[in-house]
């Protein structure tokens, strides 16, 4: 297959896209501080906000649908474009939720579920599009660098979100104006993925629905990552979802020291993200896989020493596992690349995304149904329900992880 030689000046564009869209999803993504306070402020349950995490997860199915509509529009830039802006005009509507009095849940749902869809609809074609540039040897370290930027606007994003949370009460207006402020980087990350050239991908022509879910399956090696990513979203969603609810209404932490957290958490991941990456290309993305897996794993457990009294664990728990998180995703990504370097990327990409959503739906859901039945004052061994389900998760990890490292990818 045809490569674009690396151009440094679009590889630079690329880059400066993916900062305003970090800090966009930062703001606008379910589970992340802003939306967590605001569904909160909007009078929702527990189990309300599970149910939207769930549902967000099943967003992702629609990526079957993306090699299709690429067809279509036999363009990436044009693909994206059309994606993203309609993703920022039906997420804006949230705007109008403290504006009516009843139903706020189902039109919240509605809102998030759609504007979460398009970005699914897009799948993998912004990723094959950027990659089209990257030469093999150099992708560890370009996508290092990625990492090196998201977890810059994770430094930055929390503290100045956490501090705003923190220092006004929570108001309608307070609300409209961070999203007032967030249309400025969707505005500025379209403007800048219009200036980016359009690389169109080789690819072998239209496949039917039919094909596009087959091919990918009746790859070995890509069966054995399909069957690995969806026992690990399994345990990511079973639990994750969960962690700032349990850790601002439960644990009584405020927004500053969740931010704070959160913010020195991303600086170390700044540090490590290109050594994680450099020890891709040097030792191969299995090894790292496995040890910066297992080590992920394990701090899940520290959740059962995290109460009112004792925050210091929180805090040990959100820099260790940022750590292994950032080596880890490094070499799962570089393994779902390599696995798909050849003109069915985009199919590949998609049934891996369509199957592990179904997967985390049913996690998300499985985890919220318990938090509903079973009361918040429940308790075993000290332990509460939701340290029970972080717990669990963890096992879950290991049962992921004990899979792929017997094979040969």
């Amino acid at each position: 297959m045809k490569k674009f030689k690396l151009d440094i000046k679009q590889k630079n564009v690329f880059l400066m896209c993916i900062a305003l869209r970090n800090i966009f999803e930062a703001i606008a993504m379910p589970g992340n501080l802003v939306l967590t306070s605001f569904m909160i402020f909007l009078g929702l349950a527990d189990y309300e906000m599970g149910y939207i995490l769930g549902f967000i997860a099943l967003t992702n199915i629609f990526q079957l649908f993306s090699p299709m509509i690429y067809e279509k529009f036999r363009s990436p830039k044009k693909m994206v474009l059309v994606t993203r802006t309609l993703r920022f005009v039906i997420f804006y509507l949230i705007m109008l939720l403290p504006f009516l009095e009843s139903s706020r849940f189902i039109i919240l749902l509605f809102i998030i579920f759609t504007s979460v869809s398009f970005t699914s609809l897009m799948g993998g074609t912004f990723l094959a599009w950027n990659d089209r540039i990257i030469p093999m040897d150099r992708k560890g370290r370009y996508y290092s660098t990625r990492n090196l930027i998201g977890n810059g606007v994770g430094i930055v994003i929390p503290l100045c979100v956490g501090r705003i949370l923190d220092s006004y009460v929570h108001t309608t207006r307070l609300f409209m104006i961070i999203f007032i402020v967030s249309i400025i980087f969707a505005v500025g990350e379209i403007l800048i993925i219009a200036k980016l050239e359009d690389y169109p991908l080789v690819t072998k022509g239209k496949l039917s629905l039919k094909q596009t879910l087959t091919l990918p399956l009746k790859d070995a090696k890509y069966r054995q990552f399909i069957i690995f990513s969806l026992l690990w979203m399994f345990a990511w969603n079973f639990g994750r979802p969960f962690f700032n609810i349990y850790a601002i209404k439960y644990v009584k932490l405020s927004y500053g020291f969740i931010a704070f957290v959160s913010s020195f958490t991303a600086i170390i991941k700044l540090l490590l993200a290109k050594v994680w990456g450099a020890g891709v290309d040097r030792y191969g993305f299995k090894k790292i896989l496995k040890y910066t897996g297992l080590c992920f794993m394990a701090t899940h457990f520290l959740w059962f020493f995290i109460s009112v009294d004792c925050h210091i664990i929180y805090f040990l728990f959100f820099l260790l596992n940022g750590i292994f998180m950032i080596g880890f995703n490094i070499a799962k990504f570089n393994v779902n690349l390599k696995l798909t370097d050849h003109e069915h990327r985009l199919s590949y990409m998609a049934v891996n995304a369509a199957i592990t959503a179904v997967f985390s739906f049913l996690s998300t859901n499985i985890s919220t149904i318990v938090i509903r039945v079973i009361d918040p004052s429940w308790k075993i061994f000290s332990l509460d329900i939701f340290q029970v389900l972080f717990g669990i998760a963890g096992i879950l990890y290991l049962i992921a992880l004990i899979y792929i490292i017997k094979k040969d990818l």
